[in-house]
């Protein structure tokens, strides 16, 4: 009994007993999706102005390219039906103010007649009647003289916003049309970018997410957030607005060319190596994942195949580790010995 002692000592352990295997991790995803669209610099304030009413442009009072003031005159609009309406709205509001004046002061004669008993009840009433007709008819034409010089307000464009006048598409003398373009003004500090989406490219992506923006002709690239993502129409690409921070660098401008490179993922999609697949015989895809030493059985739905890894959808987690190799005679259940 002793030399048998011994001899077990001088052996060591026993070997771990166990099916060999090896395995791998499940993996949370694919790398993320890079995309890169052409796509030009805009002024995120931008506006095209018009007149509300048809006539001929009289006056361009700006030139391309100049600085302009919020409120700014920039065109005045000749329109010969304008002047006219508002004189005779003047006019028509000082023949209600002697009228009621007058009968103001024929109804506060009739009072102090009436209060001395010289008048009748009846003969002041219809005076009074009289004076709230005229008050009601003042109100009315001053409504119209307000509505009248609006309107020939609306023959001057004047800039909703301090800029620079981007284009001048009528020259002075034609005659334009109502909602006609007759300046357009942008703010260059802010910018945006525009680009166009496939649908599916569309559906990637959310708000706020970030993009870099790279000009074309080189120089400091800018990190912008996607502000708005469109929805796309049969036949029509969605667009999305990428907004650009504000910058003191001169060389970022409107209408400038540029790179706008975007990246997402396909979504939390789990992924093993295509070897850890098995077909038991049930016509179902499995995989023996390893928990202690312990090999388990576990029912998967493939997916989309990319390169040596295959999207899994089943009761496993991200981390779980399963085999890879050695699974050939593996029982569900069986104890296991991972090679590392």
């Amino acid at each position: 009994m002793v030399a048998c002692t011994g001899e077990t000592d001088a052996q060591g352990q026993a070997p771990e007993s166990g099916q060999p295997v090896r395995v791998a991790a499940v993996s949370d995803g694919k790398p993320p999706v890079r995309l890169r669209l052409p796509g030009v610099t805009r002024a995120v304030q931008r506006a095209d102005l018009a007149f509300l009413h048809s006539g001929q442009l009289a006056e361009r009072l700006v030139r391309r390219g100049e600085k302009v003031s919020a409120g700014q005159a920039l065109a005045i609009l000749h329109n010969p039906s304008l002047m006219p309406g508002v004189s005779g709205a003047e006019a028509r509001v000082r023949e209600l103010d002697e009228q009621l004046q007058q009968l103001e002061r024929e109804t506060q004669r009739l009072t102090n007649l009436h209060e001395r008993d010289l008048v009748s009840t009846d003969e002041l009433d219809r005076v009074r009647a009289q004076r709230n007709a005229a008050r009601q008819a003042r109100s009315q034409a001053q409504a119209r003289l307000e509505e009248a010089r609006e309107q020939l307000a609306e023959a001057t464009i004047r800039a909703p916003f301090p800029g620079r006048v981007a284009a001048l598409p009528v020259e002075p003398g034609h005659f334009v049309s109502p909602g006609q373009t007759i300046v357009s003004i942008s703010s260059p500090e802010r910018l945006e970018v525009a680009v166009d989406l496939s649908a599916r490219q569309a559906q990637s992506l959310i708000a706020g997410q970030s993009a870099l923006v790279r000009r074309l002709n080189g120089g400091p690239q800018l990190t912008g957030t996607i502000r708005e993502i469109g929805l796309p129409a049969p036949g029509q690409p969605a667009t999305a607005v990428i907004e650009l921070p504000e910058t003191d660098w001169p060389e970022w401008s409107p209408g400038q060319a540029v790179h706008v490179e975007l990246a997402w993922t396909n979504g939390e999609q789990l992924t093993v190596p295509l070897d850890a697949l098995i077909d038991t015989g049930d016509g179902l895809p499995h995989v023996f994942r390893v928990r202690g030493q312990l090999a388990e059985l576990v029912s998967v739905v493939p997916g989309e195949l990319d390169g040596a890894q295959v999207q899994v959808a089943g009761e496993i987690e991200p981390g779980d580790e399963v085999v890879i190799a050695g699974h050939g005679q593996l029982l569900d259940g069986e104890r296991v010995r991972v090679l590392r």
